[in-house]
C-alpha cells in the first residue's frame, strides 16, 4: 500500500507560492490525516480539489489514489470502519471492536476477511457504525435482518423423505407433512411400514435432534472439547476444525482413545448419516427463528404454496401449530414475540400497501445512515475554522453539505409522512 500521507507532503513541497489555495487544502488534509481513512480522504480531495484538476500533478493524484483504494476495496472499508468507530472510542468504549476490525484487515485474504466479518464482527452491531457497514455488505435479505432486529432468523436443513402422501421433513422437534396444498404434524410411523426403514427413520430424527447441520457439515458435539463432522459434499469427516485424511475411517477414529468410550454410541448416528446424506437438505419453504432475550421459545415459519403456518417449540409452555389466513397479522405476531421482521420471507404474500411501507422503511434506513455521515464530515471541517476562512474551496464544501443535511432532512420528514399514510390505509382495509 502506498504511504498516502507522504504522497499529500510531497505534493505540498511542489506547490508554488501561487497556489495558496491548493496549498491550505494539502496542509488541512495532512494535518487531519490520523482522523481520517483513505476513503474519507478521497473523497475530501475529490470535492475541494476539483476545481484544480487541469493541473497534472493534482489530476495525477486523485487517480492514483482512488486506483490505491480500488485495489483493495475491502481492506479500505474496514479501514475506513476502523476510523469512524475509533473517534468515538470515548473511555476505551469500543476497544474489543477495534481490536476485532484490526484483526480482520491483517487477515491474509479477502475470503477469510469475509469469514471474520460474519464470525467475528457482526457480534458487535450494537455499534452502529458496525452495523451500518454489516448492511451495507450483506446482500441476503434475511441476514440485513438479523443485523437490524434483536431476533435472528436462520435457514432450516432438515431430513427429507419422499413418501405417497407427500414429502416427510423433520422441523424443530418433529415430522411434518408437506402434501399437495398443506403442512400438517404427522406421526412418521403412520406412513413406513418397513421395520428397517422405521428404525433408520429414527436414527435419522435422533440425528436431527443432536446434530447442527448446515450446507457444509453435518457437527456432531461428541464432548466438550471433541465435534466430529462429515462433509455433506463428499463425505470427509472433520474432527475439530481440522479435515482428516481419506485414509483416516470413522472406525479407525472409534477405536482410538480420541473419543471417549461413554461416547461410543455416536458411531451408528454418524455412520448413519453418512449413509443417508442425500436425505439432508435446505428446506427453503421454512425458516426458523429465535431471540437470545427469550431462549425459551423458537419459531418455525412455513410460506408453503398459498398457505402460512407457525410451529412455536416452547419449552416452558408446550408447543402450538397454527394455520394463518392473514401474513400480516404472522408477521406481526412473530415480531411481538422474537423481534424479527419476516417481511422478506413472505414477500409473495404482502399487501401491496404493507410493500409499500417496508419498502419506506428500508429508504428510512439508507437516508438516516447517509445523515450520519454527512453529519461527520460537516464536524470534520468545523473544527477546521481558521482553514475554512483561508480557503475558499474549503467554505464552499462546508456549504455544500451542510445544504446536503438539509436535503436529506427534508426527505426524512417526507418519508415519514409517507409512512404514516401507509399505516393509515392499512387500517382502514
Amino acid at each position: 500500500m502506498k504511504n498516502l500521507k507522504l504522497e499529500l507532503f510531497n505534493l505540498r513541497q511542489e506547490l508554488t507560492i501561487d497556489q495558496i489555495d491548493e496549498a491550505n487544502i494539502l496542509n488541512m488534509h495532512i494535518n487531519n490525516y490520523d482522523n481520517m481513512s483513505e476513503k474519507e480522504i478521497f473523497a475530501s480531495l475529490t470535492e475541494t480539489l476539483r476545481p484544480f484538476t487541469f493541473d497534472p500533478k493534482i489530476s495525477s493524484l486523485l487517480e492514483n489514489t482512488e486506483q490505491m483504494i480500488d485495489s483493495q476495496p475491502l481492506v479500505y472499508e474496514l479501514k475506513d470502519l476502523y476510523k469512524k468507530v475509533d473517534r468515538k472510542n470515548l473511555g476505551v468504549l469500543y476497544r474489543q471492536p477495534l481490536i476485532a476490525i484490526l484483526e480482520i484487515i491483517n487477515a491474509s485474504d479477502d475470503d477469510a476477511r469475509m469469514e471474520l466479518i460474519l464470525n467475528n464482527l457482526s457480534i458487535y452491531d450494537w455499534v452502529n457504525e458496525i452495523k451500518h457497514f454489516m448492511l451495507n455488505i450483506s446482500k441476503d435479505p434475511i441476514e440485513r435482518q438479523n443485523i437490524i432486529n434483536s431476533g435472528k432468523a436462520s435457514k432450516i436443513y432438515s431430513i427429507v423423505e419422499r413418501v405417497d402422501a407427500g414429502h416427510l421433513a423433520f422441523v424443530g422437534d418433529r415430522w411434518f407433512l408437506l402434501s399437495e396444498d398443506k403442512v400438517e404434524q404427522k406421526n412418521v410411523d403412520d406412513y413406513i411400514d418397513d421395520k428397517d426403514k422405521k428404525l433408520e427413520m429414527r436414527t435419522l430424527e435422533k440425528i436431527m435432534l443432536i446434530a447442527d447441520i448446515d450446507d457444509e457439515k453435518i457437527v456432531f458435539p461428541i464432548d466438550e472439547h471433541l465435534t466430529i463432522s462429515v462433509s455433506t459434499k463428499d463425505k470427509a469427516i472433520w474432527l475439530n476444525d481440522k479435515k482428516l485424511e481419506s485414509e483416516t475411517t470413522l472406525e479407525s477414529i472409534f477405536n482410538s482413545p480420541i473419543v471417549p468410550s461413554l461416547k461410543k454410541d455416536y458411531y451408528h448416528l454418524i455412520s448413519g448419516a453418512i449413509n443417508n446424506l442425500d436425505k439432508f437438505m435446505e428446506l427453503d419453504v421454512a425458516l426458523k427463528v429465535e431471540n437470545i432475550l427469550n431462549p425459551y421459545l423458537e419459531n418455525f415459519v412455513f410460506n408453503y404454496k398459498d398457505n402460512m403456518y407457525l410451529y412455536t417449540k416452547d419449552t416452558r409452555r408446550g408447543s402450538t401449530f397454527y394455520q394463518y389466513e392473514n401474513v400480516t397479522e404472522l408477521i406481526l405476531d412473530v415480531q411481538k414475540e422474537l423481534d424479527f421482521d419476516l417481511t422478506k420471507f413472505y414477500e409473495n404474500k404482502l399487501s401491496k400497501e404493507l410493500k409499500e411501507l417496508r419498502t419506506l422503511e428500508d429508504r428510512e434506513q439508507q437516508v438516516q445512515n447517509k445523515l450520519t455521515d454527512t453529519n461527520e464530515s460537516i464536524e470534520m471541517l468545523a473544527e477546521n475554522v481558521e482553514l475554512l476562512k483561508e480557503s475558499e474551496q474549503l467554505e464552499l464544501t462546508y456549504k455544500n453539505l451542510l445544504i446536503h443535511k438539509h436535503q436529506l432532512n427534508k426527505e426524512m420528514n417526507s418519508i415519514k409522512s409517507k409512512k404514516l399514510e401507509a399505516r393509515k390505509k392499512m387500517i382502514t382495509q
